[in-house]
This record gives C-alpha cells, sequence and structure tokens, in this order.
C-alpha cells in the first residue's frame, strides 16, 4: 500500500521536516506534497485528489492545525488518515472528531510509522504498534511509548531540495534535561545524541549545497559543552562566509573553554537563540526553571561581540503580574541582544501549565495558537498592551534599523525602554506599522517620542533612516542646508577624502547638520561620512 504524507508549512522557508523524517525512514511506498498555510483548501484538496494512495497522512502543528481540521472535513469520510505532529500527539480528541481520521502517531514517528504499515498490511497486531492512538469503536486507544533508536534514523537533507531559500534543520540530539512547565520539550526528559561524525558529514552535505541557514532542532545545545565545541570548531573550520548557523542554548551555562572559542568566532557566522522567560525568580521556581540571570548577563556580554544573540520573553507566566513583566523586559533589554522575542505564553497541552491552569486562573483561546486571555497576575487588556508592544519592539529593535536611535535613547538619555515602545505604540492608536512605508516608520518614531524641537533625537534617525537603504531614498524633514553651504561642505568633505568628487556628491549622497558637525551619505559606492567643523 502507498501513503501519501502532506506537509503544510508555516511560510516556504521552513521545510516539512517532520515529513521529511518519516518518507526518509519508511520501508514502504510513500510520497508527499508540501505546501504553505496561504496555499488555497481547493488547491491542496485538488492536489490530494490527483495522487494515488490507501493512506493519507498530516503532519499537525501549531500553526496549521485549523488548516488541517478544514481539509478533514472537506475529505470524504471514508478516507484512511494517519496524523502525526505535536498538535494532533497531544490533543487527539480534537482531531478523532473527524471520522476520517483513523489514526494518531505520538511523538517521534519514524518507526511506529512502519509498523503501521505492517499492520494495515495484516502482519502485525496494532497493540503492538508503538507510539499509536487508533480509533475502536466511538472512542479511541493508545497502544504504549517507546523512543526509536536514535543510530537507525535516517536523515535525508535532500529533501529540503532549494537550499538557497530554505532553511535546513539539523539534530545533533533529542530530547531536553530540563522542566519548564510550559513547553512540551519538557515531555522527553532523557537526550539522545546522533553520532557526531553523522552530524560533521550532514553539516558539509549542507555547506556542498551552499546552504544559507542551518539551525539545528536541539533544545539546549550547551549541555554537553565538550560536544559544543567540538561542532563549533568544525563549522568555524569549514566557514564559508555565507551559511548561518542558529543553537538553541541555556544563557547561564558556558564554561570558560567554551566562551574562549565563541570569541574566536566571525560575528555572523553563529546565531544564539537564549531563552531568559523571566527575570523574577518566585515565577522561574514555580515554571520549574532554573537560572542564574547575572550569570546570563555575564555571559551575552562576554561573548555578544562575536555572535548575533536572540533572547526570549513570555509574558503571562505564573506569579508575573503587569509590573513584573515590565522589569522582565527592560532587565533582559538591557542585556543589549540583537533580538529581542516578546512572546505571549501559549497553552501546550501535555505541559504543567496545561495541567495546572485552573490554580492560577489561566483563559486560554481555544483556537492555535492557543494564547492566554487573562489569568490571576494580568487582566486581558494587559496582554493585548503587552502584545502591541511586541510589534513594536520588532519593527524598531529587530529589525536593526534603528541602532543609533535607540542607543541614544537608552543609553544616553537613559529612558525606560519598555515605557518608550509603549509610548511609540499609543501614538499609533491602534494602527498597525507594519502598513507603513519605511520612511513613515521612521517618521512616526521621531513625531512620538520628541520633545519640542528634538534636534538630537533627528539627526540620530536621519543617520538611521539613510544608512538603511543602498539608493539615495525620499527624506520627510525640511533640510536646512542651502545650496552655498551644501557646496562649501562637499568642498570640505573632499579635501578630507580626495577619492570623492563634486559629480558623485551631488548625484549621489545625502548631507545633514547637528551643529557642528555633518554627516555625508554616498550610495554610489555606499559609505558614511562624519566632519566636524
Amino acid at each position: 500500500m502507498k501513503t501519501l504524507l502532506i506537509g503544510i508549512n508555516a511560510k516556504y522557508i521552513h521545510p516539512a521536516t517532520g515529513v521529511h523524517q518519516i518518507y526518509a525512514n519508511s520501508k514502504h511506498p510513500v510520497s508527499f506534497r508540501e505546501f504553505t498555510i496561504k496555499d488555497d483548501n481547493e488547491y491542496i484538496l485538488s492536489v490530494i485528489k490527483n495522487e494515488k494512495f490507501s493512506l493519507l497522512g498530516f503532519s499537525v502543528y501549531i500553526w496549521n492545525a485549523e488548516k488541517v481540521k478544514e481539509l478533514l472535513q472537506a475529505l470524504p469520510v471514508e478516507q484512511n488518515v494517519v496524523l502525526g505532529g505535536p498538535e494532533a500527539s497531544y490533543r487527539p480528541d480534537d482531531f478523532f472528531r473527524h471520522r476520517n481520521v483513523k489514526y494518531i502517531v505520538k511523538d517521534e514517528g519514524e518507526e511506529a510509522f512502519n509498523q503501521l504499515i505492517e499492520h494495515l498490511s495484516g502482519k502485525r497486531d496494532i497493540k503492538t504498534v508503538s507510539n499509536l492512538y487508533y480509533r475502536e469503536g466511538e472512542g479511541y486507544r493508545y497502544t504504549f511509548s517507546r523512543k526509536p533508536n536514535i543510530n537507525a534514523i535516517k536523515h535525508d537533507l535532500s529533501l529540503i531540495g532549494d537550499f538557497n531559500n530554505r532553511y535546513a534543520y539539523l539534530e545533533s540530539s533529542r530530547g531536553c534535561c530540563f522542566r519548564c512547565s510550559y513547553c512540551l520539550a519538557s515531555l522527553d526528559k532523557t537526550i539522545r545524541y546522533f553520532p557526531l561524525e553523522k552530524v560533521k558529514d550532514e553539516i558539509k552535505y549542507l555547506l556542498a549545497k551552499e546552504t544559507r541557514t542551518i539551525k539545528f532542532l536541539d533544545r539546549t545545545f550547551n549541555v554537553d559543552q565538550k560536544r559544543m565545541r567540538e561542532i563549533l570548531r568544525f563549522i568555524a573550520a569549514n566557514d564559508n562566509n555565507r551559511t548561518v548557523y542558529q543553537f538553541e542554548i541555556n544563557g547561564d551555562y558556558f564554561e570558560d573553554e567554551t566562551i574562549a572559542l565563541i570569541q574566536t568566532l566571525r560575528k555572523g557566522l553563529v546565531r544564539f537563540e537564549i531563552g531568559v522567560q523571566t527575570t523574577n525568580e518566585i515565577t522561574s521556581r514555580s515554571i520549574l526553571r532554573k537560572q542564574n540571570f547575572e550569570l546570563i548577563k555575564k555571559n551575552i556580554a562576554a561573548i555578544k561581540n562575536n555572535v548575533t544573540i536572540h533572547v526570549d520573553l513570555i509574558a503571562g507566566l505564573p506569579h508575573e503580574d503587569y509590573r513584573g513583566f515590565v522589569r522582565s523586559f527592560n532587565e533582559t533589554y538591557e542585556l543589549g541582544a540583537d533580538e529581542i522575542q516578546l512572546g505571549i505564553l501559549k497553552e501546550l497541552k501535555g505541559t504543567l501549565i496545561s495541567a495546572t491552569k485552573d490554580e492560577h486562573g489561566y483563559v486560554f483561546s481555544d483556537k492555535p495558537p492557543y494564547r492566554v486571555i487573562k489569568n490571576n497576575y494580568l487582566s486581558e487588556d494587559e496582554l493585548a498592551e503587552f502584545s502591541a508592544v511586541e510589534t513594536i519592539v520588532n519593527k524598531y529593535h529587530n529589525s536593526g534599523y534603528f541602532k543609533r536611535t535607540l542607543a541614544y535613547l537608552f543609553k544616553e538619555r537613559k529612558l525606560n525602554p519598555y515605557e518608550t515602545f509603549l509610548k511609540i505604540s499609543r501614538f499609533l492608536n491602534g494602527k498597525n506599522i507594519n502598513s507603513y512605508q519605511p520612511w513613515q516608520v521612521a517618521q512616526i518614531l521621531y513625531l512620538s517620542l520628541k520633545e519640542e524641537k528634538d534636534e538630537e533625537l533627528l539627526y540620530a534617525i536621519k543617520q538611521d533612516y539613510l544608512t538603511a537603504h543602498k539608493i539615495r531614498p525620499k527624506i520627510w524633514w525640511d533640510s536646512d542646508i542651502g545650496k552655498r553651504e551644501k557646496a562649501e561642505a562637499f568642498q570640505k568633505f573632499i579635501d578630507k577624502y580626495p577619492k570623492l568628487n563634486l559629480d558623485l556628491l551631488y548625484r549621489y549622497s545625502r548631507i545633514e547638520r547637528l551643529r557642528n558637525q555633518y554627516f555625508l551619505v554616498v550610495y554610489k559606492p555606499f559609505a558614511q561620512y562624519f566632519l566636524d567643523i
């Protein structure tokens, strides 16, 4: 019998890794098709209809769960469907409501899928199939849980296909030694490692394909520091000045030897994602998370010049009220990370947070991504405010386009980071910042924060705005540099930088001044200059 597997990705850049794993490890005939959540249901259904198969499989995640349910509703009731992925694994009731869903493979499916096909071929009792929910009468049963031998698991990275435009997801381990109560990874408490030489061979393969981004799926890459250093040395030795590697790490666990190694890496080669989540010790204990924030600060300060740092926060955790979360945000922002993700807590079935939600008065949305609406510590309005601030942080900090302005605001003026981003959000009065043109985004930053005629702020924003473009952009401010002053200033720049000339400056530059300093951006070739007068 033949199986058709369907992967529905959040975006094209994300390959359907779960589907690829079943395909790569199947001992039976399998084909697969990939789509994105933006594809019309009618189109997906037409593709399915034109394929020949006996069993239809969907990989279900938080981002595609609703779409999969819509497709299940549209498919014939007599169709045999098997589901996998975390959403189906921990919400079986939601999916067995669809009569065509006959099986759900829970957690790791490489071995269980082959056993299921053996059962459907009459070669195995269903009760001997591992990790399987199966329909029985009007209900369903579960067999038993078993992790496959990790040394027998295959990866077929060729299935990614478009290495130039898609991420490559790589596993060097499975499992997590931490117990964070909000995270599904906490349910798989044993770390199992893939052979190190296998990992290196897969990196070599991806480098030969000139892959842009390699994302490691390891839950905490730096648990085994010796192994981490071995992999970092390998990727540094094979640096092609193109590929970026991304790892999830624990920010307070670095040996001195590891920090010393990281300090030798080329900036841009490696990206670390560090889950801070909260700086509130009571909240950390309540979610079974042990961390030393002072050590996180020390470690990030030691490595941030050599790696890109992304930090995560979660709003809506137990025992963290409005003031507490604002404090967590500001303390985390002061780490100086390249990106800060202000996330809102989601209910993931199977986690301790979900099991104990009544204790904290949690009200979660019943639709993916199941975000918290309110709890005993935060009102609905307060959580909505955090979501609005998240959008502003993404636009002005995480984009990287306003580094000088933000440094001026927070280092020179010593403004409160959260209050500053909130002020911008309130200035927009509910309008979506992502709907504005780049020049408007810069203008909004100025108008929302200026104090009377705020020349220093405007000068910083001008620098960020002008250097964010590779061709001379539209300006939204009134220039106070007249023709005569411009001509004299251009000549002074030419005197100091002889490679410049008047034709180049008049055709391909912008010049601005704050009191006794000129700032010049040349767009052909791109360069920037300062001149004190």
